[in-house]
Order: C-alpha cells, then structure tokens, then sequence
C-alpha cells in the first residue's frame, strides 16, 4: 500500500490534516480516530478499506498534525467534519468513528442526514452509567465540578516524555492486547517534539473538555434521530478501559448492568450490532483485522 497522502483543510482559521488513502473515484469513508490518539492509529484498517473506498483519516482538532486552538466543544468537532466534507467529497458518504469520533459520527449523523449514506460507530456509545453517581445525584455534582477544574486547568502542553520506548511501554501497558511491533510503529505516530524538542503526546492536553457537562440524555437524542443504516462496534472487554478511566479509589468495575448496552443499541432505527470477543474499548488495537472486515462486510451491503 502507497503511503498516505496529504490534505490540509481550513476550518474557520484553525487547519486540520487530513491523510487520504485509496483510489479517489471510489466511494469515499471518512474515519475519525478517537481522544487522546492520532489518525494514523487506524491505518492497519483504513488500509484494507481502502482497496475498495476512498479513505480520508483526519487527525481531530488538538490531536496530530492538525492545530491545537484550545477550543474543544463537540460543536468545534462537528462543524470541522462539515469543513471535511464540504472541501473533499462531493456526494454522501461513510462515516466510522471509535470513541469519540463514534461520538462525532452520531451526532453529525443525525444533524445532517443527507450527507451521511452509512455509518460505523466503534465503541463509540459512551461508558457504562455508574450506579452510584445514580443513587447519589450530589455525589456526581461534586465530580463534575471536580472535572472542570482538573481539565480546564492542565498546562498547554504534555509533560515531557524521557523516550521513544517509554511511549510504547505506555502503550502496551495501557493496552494488554496490543501487538508489540504494532505498538513501536504507534509511538512514534502518537508523539512529537515540542517547541524545546522534548518528545511530547501529539493531542493538547485539555481536549477531554468535550465531555465536560454532558450526559447520557444529551447522546440518547441523537442516536435515536440517525437515519443511515449504521453498524455499532462493542469490546467484551471494555469494562477494563471504564474502571482505569475512573481513577485511583474507584471501585467501580466499568460494565454495564444488565441490559444497559442493549437499551443504548436499539435507539438506532436501523443498526446491526458485533461485539467482539477479543477486543476491549481500543477495538482497533486489539483487532485490527477482524475490525476491517466486518466494516468491510457492513459497508458492501448497506453503503449505497
């Protein structure tokens, strides 16, 4: 497979890269990577889709190569897809999304159905309700408070990383199923050197922002207004990802309760759902290829 190509998109001053992969008479797929990753992390998939789509992997605003303005409302994230579209493809096309560009991809969906023909949303529902932020409402008050002050007061900038191989113990740490070698090729895509040269993060720290007041109800609204058939992506193991997340002291074992992930599948109108047994919340780490087939499979029959 060539290397990827390279387009920059103006979106309201701030630029966005976009890499392209694939045959530009194909139909196109844009997919979005999700917080804190990089668009490139996607590429053992994106290769394989692009035998048959014209593929374009944007890095999100504050992640990668594109600008990091400090500016990150799901609205920024929105109105950057529409600039995407609206500058590189000129009829409706597949949108894939894992965390929070399945976020993205929903939302978008549902605001702009003419421009969506099919959709792939990986991992991309959200975590599991805590059920003691549901019994303790001032409880949850107090977190999110909290969360304000935590994200919204983080430097501009990663802390500095010591090297190369710290970043990819990082990453086989964070993520126990992850290929090795894979991960080594990760490291260096997902880090970058800051103005002093130090070896940083390439996502500006303060990117969590975009959840920052949201709710279930604020998603579930959304998801019940998509129109285009869309395939829903679940890890058996996410539970992992959910407990970590939730910091030090917690005791919440990050799954959802009985029911839960399939109240939240059947607001889609018109969805398949695969859950995959060897995959937790970073779907296309764990699975890389089994990911790409499936969407493959997903996109022939329902991609019109």
């Amino acid at each position: 497979m060539p290397e990827p190509g390279h387009l920059l998109v103006d979106s309201g001053g701030i630029t966005l890269h976009v890499y392209t992969l694939g045959d530009p008479g194909n139909p196109p797929l844009v997919m979005l990577h999700g917080m804190r990753d990089v668009a490139l992390s996607l590429l053992r998939v994106a290769e394989q889709l692009a035998q048959d789509y014209q593929v374009l992997l944007p890095d999100l605003r504050g992640h990668g190569r594109s600008d990091k303005p400090g500016s990150y409302a799901m609205p920024d994230y929105l109105f950057d897809l529409h600039r995407i579209l609206e500058t590189c493809v000129a009829r409706p096309v597949a949108l894939f999304g894992h965390s929070l560009g399945g976020q993205i991809v929903t939302r978008f969906s549902a605001l702009f159905p003419d421009q969506v023909a099919a959709a792939v949303v990986v991992e991309g529902l959200g975590p599991p309700a805590r059920p003691h932020f549901l019994a303790e409402p001032e409880l949850l008050l107090q977190v999110e408070a909290q969360r304000i002050l935590d994200t919204l007061g983080q430097p501009t900038v990663t802390r500095p990383l010591p090297d190369l191989e710290f970043a990819v113990q990082r990453l086989l740490h964070n993520n126990p199923r992850l290929d090795p070698e894979w991960a080594h090729t990760l490291a260096g895509q997902a880090t970058t050197s800051d103005s002093d040269g130090n070896l940083v993060w390439a996502f500006d720290p303060r990117v969590s922002a975009v959840f920052l007041g949201s709710n279930l109800g604020d998603s579930e609204r959304f998801w019940q207004a998509v129109r285009a058939p869309t395939l829903l992506i679940s890890g058996d193991h996410a539970a992992q990802y959910w407990s970590h997340s939730a910091g030090h002291g917690s005791n919440w074992d990050g799954s959802f309760a009985t029911g839960e992930l399939e109240s939240r599948l059947a607001m889609f109108r018109d969805h398949e759902h695969q859950a995959f047994d060897g995959s937790g919340h970073m779907v296309h780490f764990d699975e890389p290829d089994r990911l790409a087939h499936t969407t493959h499979d997903f996109l022939r029959r329902r991609y019109e």
